[in-house]
């Protein structure tokens, strides 16, 4: 048995961690790195194994930089399949199509920028992976996981989806491995939500595990209650509308822009919020 990781070590964005089991290989998420542009380099970089030597892909959830590799998996030789709950594939197809549109886009860009700048010596830019690749990726994607149904990934793999709470679909994955006569439970977290939210249920308590695996975005931070950040946000809409100004929000597209419209929506019904339904 081996572990080794290839994303989100010592880095928050990029997840991709190998399990290597009973003659096979295992990737636990294939996530882009997000952020800087220095990181566009090491997401066209070498993975650090052979995508092509990559039986199984087992997805957390469809956050861009838990999926957002995984047709660039495809274009490099990754023949094996991917398994994840339903709606994280559903999701996820939503989230590479429109991250492989992104990449033509500043690939076009780029290119244009290239072709201003040296004249006559045009550079094709090319962008990480296309639609068509992305497309082509969707065709990997086998079996559904349920939440807390224990199932056999191959001999001397099992693996148990369980609920995180972080986006629909979203599972900390429990690996129960076995080779040579000798077992080993390893737990990988992927992102964990938190309890009381009010589209999605509460994080499921995992089984115990010998090794632990944990997504640690936020370190040892603690997050702010709930409550007097929605009361924060309806102020300074208040505030705004006062002096006759609009209201910008950026957001995540998922989960985040759900939990913020159900929000707005409540205050508008209340009464807290000036608006219509």
């Amino acid at each position: 048995m081996k572990t080794s990781f290839h994303g989100a070590d010592q880095e928050v964005t990029g997840s991709c961690h190998l399990i290597e089991c009973a003659g096979k290989r295992i990737l636990i998420d294939c996530g882009l790195y997000q952020g800087s542009h220095e990181l566009v380099e090491e997401n066209a970089g070498s993975f650090g194994f052979e995508p092509a030597d990559i039986d199984y892909l087992l997805l957390s959830h469809a956050h861009l930089d838990h999926c957002g590799r995984i047709p660039l998996l495809a274009k490099r030789g990754f023949s094996g399949e991917v398994i994840t709950t339903a709606a994280s594939r559903e999701l996820a197809r939503l989230v590479m199509l429109d991250s492989a549109h992104l990449q033509e886009e500043e690939a076009a860009y780029q290119g244009r920028k290239a072709a201003r700048s040296k004249g006559k010596h045009k550079k094709r830019i090319e962008p990480l992976y296309t639609v068509l690749d992305a497309l082509n990726s969707l065709g990997a994607f086998g079996r559904t996981a349920s939440y807390d149904q224990r199932m056999e990934v191959c001999p001397g793999v099992h693996a148990t989806f369980i609920d995180a709470g972080h986006i629909l679909g979203s599972v900390s994955i429990h690996l129960e491995l076995e080779e040579g006569g000798k077992k080993r439970s390893v737990l990988f977290s992927g992102d964990l939500g938190y309890s009381g939210r009010v589209i999605l249920r509460n994080p499921a308590t995992p089984p115990a595990a010998d090794v632990v695996v944990m997504e640690t975005t936020y370190g040892d931070r603690l997050h702010k209650q709930l409550q007097p950040s929605i009361e924060e946000l309806y102020e300074a809409i208040d505030d705004t509308f006062r002096r006759g100004g609009n209201v910008v929000i950026p957001t995540f597209a998922l989960e985040r822009a759900q939990e913020m419209l159900y929000f707005l929506h409540e205050a508008v019904n209340s009464g807290r919020l000036p608006g219509s339904t």
